[in-house]
């Protein structure tokens, strides 16, 4: 393994940024809590990357804790690339159109 990079997509920033907007409507406190549990799991993926499921060519699939969302990741040499931040109730066939 190794040490390495995290970097996101321009469409997993907007991403968490609606989904921010999204809680923060609810409860600036909720908004909080969500960011912390992407942050846990973000700092998990870079640490860990090949510990999540491929689940469409070199597409890997991250659950966030408390949140029903998956963190949509691949690994390109020592980078880790975050595709998109997706809601379980999403068409799961959405990773396919990601990784493409």
């Amino acid at each position: 393994m190794g040490n390495f990079s995290l970097r996101l997509r321009k469409k997993a920033l907007a991403d968490v940024s609606l989904i921010r907007s999204w809680y923060k409507k609810i409860d600036p406190l909720l908004e909080d809590r969500f960011v912390r549990s992407l942050n846990e799991g973000l700092d998990r993926i870079e640490a860990h990357p090949f510990a999540y499921q491929v689940v469409y060519r070199n597409t890997r699939r991250a659950i966030l804790d408390k949140f029903p969302y998956s963190v949509f990741h691949l690994i390109q040499d020592t980078s880790v690339i975050v595709l998109a931040v997706i809601h379980h109730k999403r068409n799961p066939e959405l990773a396919r159109v990601i990784a493409e």
